[in-house]
């Protein structure tokens, strides 16, 4: 299948937050750029996004791990989205409402049946690391 161009990946990335489901959350979610199983999203925190501390969600955080590393994913030779086996994040700084937040994933390996990937969370501004997503994909075959 070969990695995907720019305006495919905004085209599934739009998909997603325009359905009727969850991900919906992710409407303002902008791709910036991407290279075969590297992506980098950013996402103004808005006050849809906060937790009652004012700050980003971590149930968001989790989400942006989740779908940034499959988009991540189908930009690949192989383009399948995978089904999570395991996804661990570990959240280092808060991010408040106004800032934004680059969203950076890498997928390290992709083996016969599993892929792995991490995610970088990261204050635009100041350069903060916010949270740090690894993230674990079944290929199938």
């Amino acid at each position: 299948m070969g990695s995907m161009g720019l305006n495919a990946l905004r085209t599934i990335m739009k998909g997603l937050s325009e359905g009727p489901g969850f991900d919906r959350v992710l409407n303002k979610l902008q791709l910036i750029s991407a290279s075969p199983g590297k992506l980098v999203c950013e996402m103004k925190v808005d006050e849809d996004h906060t937790n009652r501390g004012g700050t980003l969600h971590g149930g968001l955080t989790a989400t942006l791990v989740d779908v940034v590393s499959t988009v991540a994913l189908l930009n690949t030779d192989r383009g399948a989205p995978g089904v999570s086996v395991d996804m661990n994040i570990t959240y280092m700084n808060a991010a408040k409402i106004g800032e934004s937040v680059l969203i950076t994933a890498q997928i390290l390996k992709q083996g016969r049946s599993l892929a792995f990937a991490t995610v970088d969370l990261v204050n635009k501004e100041t350069g903060k690391i916010i949270a740090q997503g690894r993230h674990t994909k079944h290929l199938g075959q």
